[in-house]
């Protein structure tokens, strides 16, 4: 959550609207960490609320409504900052603020600014509220929502900010003057408007071409508060709350809302965590919000499937709300987080939800030893509970809807049948031998390059011999397969793409009535290389798994540490120690999902080459997907970030603190927490 506030912090004078197009997520990383850096000592050093108040002969009143008394109950997601200066006051005490401090990275910072502030300055709204503004003027709560308006096809949607500013409404003044400037500036026309008692300014606009089409901007403020929206209605809408006579019901009146907030606050209650500043509060309806992203991110589907409205005919609308509080500058954490996902069940029990969110049921277990089989290098740990043969069948509808043809059951007896094909029963011999525990664990190598980043997917199972024997089915058919034999009694099966023969690819995809124009045209694989292995139970497990891994030597590896006893394994590292027994103390005690990150290790690589200028070419699977979404659109070709003056990871390595968290399913719900360590 730090990364998401720290573009606000920084931001450059100028103003523009939003790009409509979403950027690489390295650049993300980059920008924000520019943003957090660039803030002034004194924006760290903003008294509290009151004491501004009485420094200015303002006293603030005792009947200020909150922003979530105002913002209406249809609101499809909001973030809240309960109190700006007390967030900027506690930052730096975090050991992300004493990073951006460090003289370490100060080349670097000011080596960037420009391009940090021209990157910011294309990120930002259109409302004329620039992020530093609301650092200059802001005295306590500020919260932005996004609002639906369904029946606006050309905008189905609005974004609200509504700040505290008592105490400095002569800042608030001059922001305004400037604001005014710059509209103008870009050919804006203002309409001054009167909404009970109070001057609203309606700005006509005329975006740029690519920008997203906000043609109205309504501002307002008095000394309590500043108001702005890129709907005049919801400003007015607003003011009428205001003045005790609101249109509909606060958000903070509604069930979904309080559920989901008191959930949090009650968790964040039960720990122990003095100094704390609660930094963030945040709260979303996951279709209607997702419709908004879509919609502002420019998502054009075309004829393919509508994602969203498959998913709601599945019953994944059951997920009515999500929410959390994070705080930060604790005694015992950094950050953390608390908080919840509302979804009750929807079909009488043991069922939970109908058709395929079914898939969303995940099993509570107490909380278990990390396998010793997991080596002490690897930078991550992720576990879940869950019910394999429950999800595959739940999946059965999803699939149909979406391919509109009864297709799913064919497909496996298909499987089952093709004398040509591996033959194997999924439901008779796969399903039953599943167990209900998946393991995520990632690490990479060194030194750093793109093939550094490792990851490995393994499922306990039941009955190693027969996975065994359908793996080995399914790997004799497959033409770029190869068995490995460095493990003595453990079949590995690794697949290099193309290392199978032309003539194969070329009748294989004939006979699916593809031409060579479709096979120019066909995506590339997420993967081009992988492994598959069954590793039967030893003296370094006490399960057999199946496992999956990007990397052949990875394979080899942990299958080399199911059959050692070794005592040096990732659970019995200092930083997991720690994790581990933090997660207890939070109340881990039944789990649906645990999680344990080295942060140090889990950044080395990123970092590295981010240091390199190749992280793009890096071959996670991260690296993989961003590349497949960004480079239709032509971005790969961007500007590079130039990072060769950043320091040695070493250098600032104590500032990237481990963490972890955990998810618990409730009879409502589920639980998140999440933490970095103090």
């Amino acid at each position: 959550m730090s990364v998401l506030l720290v573009p606000a912090v920084g931001c450059p004078r100028s103003r523009s609207t939003l790009s409509t197009r979403a950027v690489a997520a390295a650049k993300c990383i980059v920008i924000a960490m520019l943003g957090f850096s660039s803030i002034s000592s004194t924006a760290f050093a903003q008294e509290a609320p009151v004491k501004v108040a009485e420094a200015e002969g303002n006293p603030q009143p005792n009947n200020f409504v909150s922003a979530l008394d105002l913002i209406p109950q249809t609101a499809a997601g909001l973030v809240r900052i309960p109190n700006l200066p007390d967030v900027c006051n506690a930052a730096p005490k975090t050991h992300f603020g004493m990073l951006f401090e460090d003289a370490a990275v100060q080349p670097f910072i000011e080596a960037q600014r420009d391009r940090a502030e021209k990157y910011i300055d294309s990120m930002e709204t259109t409302l004329g509220l620039r992020p530093q503004d609301l650092y200059d003027i802001a005295s306590g709560e500020v919260v932005a929502a996004w609002l639906p308006f369904e029946k606006d096809q050309r905008r189905p949607y609005s974004l609200c900010i509504v700040a505290d500013i008592r105490g400095r409404r002569g800042l608030a003044d001059q922001t305004m003057a400037t604001i005014d400037a710059d509209f103008k500036a870009g050919n804006a026309t203002r309409v001054d408007v009167k909404h009970r008692g109070q001057e609203v300014r309606v700005y006509t606009t005329k975006p740029k071409p690519g920008q997203l089409k906000i043609d109205q901007v309504a501002i307002t403020l008095n000394d309590d508060r500043i108001i702005a929206a890129d709907r005049d209605t919801v400003v007015f809408d607003l003011l009428d709350a205001i003045a005790g006579q609101p249109k509909d019901t606060p958000i903070s009146s509604v069930d979904d809302y309080k559920t989901v907030m008191k959930q949090s606050r009650d968790s964040l209650a039960e720990v122990n965590n003095k100094s704390a500043v609660e930094a963030v509060h945040w709260f979303a309806r996951p279709f209607p919000m997702a419709r908004i992203l879509r919609k502002s991110l420019h998502v054009d589907r075309g004829n393919q499937v509508d994602i969203l409205n498959l998913l709601e005919n599945q019953g994944f609308d059951a997920v009515k709300a999500a929410g959390g509080v994070v705080v930060i500058a604790g005694d015992k954490f950094d950050l953390l987080h608390r908080g919840y996902i509302l979804a009750p069940p929807t079909v009488p029990l043991p069922k939970r939800f109908a058709k395929a969110a079914e898939m969303l049921q995940f099993d509570n277990v107490p909380l278990e030893e990390i396998p010793k089989w997991v080596h002490a290098d690897a930078a991550s740990f992720i576990r879940l509970h869950w019910d394999i043969t429950r999800g595959f069948w739940s999946a059965e509808p999803l699939v149909n809807e979406a391919l509109d043809d009864d297709i799913f059951r064919p497909m496996i007896e298909g499987i089952r049948d093709d004398e040509e094909g591996p033959q194997i029963d999924i439901i008779k011999d796969v399903l039953p031998n599943l167990d209900n525990q998946i393991i995520l664990v990632t690490d990479n190598t060194e030194p750093a390059s793109p093939t550094s980043e490792r990851m490995l997917i393994a499922i306990r199972i039941k009955d190693a011999q027969v996975i065994g024997k359908a793996i080995r089915r399914a790997m004799e058919v497959e033409p770029d397969a190869s068995k490995l034999d460095e493990v003595p009694g453990v079949d590995i099966w690794r697949v290099e793409r193309g290392a199978g023969t032309e003539e194969f690819d070329a009748d294989f995809l004939n006979e699916l009535g593809f031409d060579e124009e479709k096979k120019k045209e066909a995506a590339p694989p997420l993967l081009e290389h992988w492994a598959i292995a069954v590793l039967e139970k030893g003296p370094g497990s006490d399960a057999a798994y199946i496992v999956f891994s990007s990397h052949s030597d990875l394979v080899v590896q942990v299958a080399n540490s199911f059959q050692s006893d070794s005592q040096a394994s990732f659970s019995t590292q200092g930083p997991v120690k720690e994790i581990v027994d933090a997660m207890k103390a939070l109340g881990a005690k039944s789990v649906a999902v645990d999680r344990v990150v080295r942060t140090d290790l889990a950044f080395r690589t990123k970092y590295e080459l981010l240091r390199q200028g190749r992280l793009g070419e890096s071959d996670s699977v991260l690296a993989s997907v961003v590349r497949r979404i960004f480079e239709k659109e032509g971005e790969e070709n961007g500007e590079k970030v130039d990072a060769a003056m950043l320091p040695p990871l070493q250098q600032i390595q104590k500032y990237l603190r481990p963490g972890g968290g955990y998810i618990e399913q409730t009879d409502t719900g589920m639980t998140l927490n999440g933490f970095l360590l103090k």
